[in-house]
């Protein structure tokens, strides 16, 4: 079995702070409609000042539809309305290189 992990960079057209806020609910809501959405572990601000954000699912096809679906997601569109510049790297890892100390 091989998990897709999504590398999403960015940057911000609003504040840190609200930024966090449209995230959070991003992410309640896609869990709830993708329940193959297994992790969403940080959100890093680069030295550059772009944002790296990881979403991590059982595999690419979940990913894939949860892609798909994005439109029909109001909190996640909300969320999406204020980056910048996204661009996301997918990849895949299989499930022995899951760290122990997840």
């Amino acid at each position: 079995m091989s998990y897709c992990a999504e590398l999403v960079t960015f940057t911000l057209s609003t504040s840190d702070e609200e930024f966090f806020a449209l995230r959070k609910a991003a992410i309640t809501e896609v869990k709830a409609a993708h329940p193959k959405l297994m992790s969403v572990p940080f959100c890093a601000k680069r030295a550059d000042g772009s944002w790296v954000d990881l979403w991590i699912y059982e595999s690419k096809e979940a990913a894939d539809a949860a892609n798909a679906d994005a439109a029909n997601l109001p909190e996640f569109m909300k969320m999406f309305a204020v980056i910048d510049g996204v661009e996301i790297e997918v990849t895949e890892y299989p499930e022995s290189a899951v760290s122990p100390l997840a």
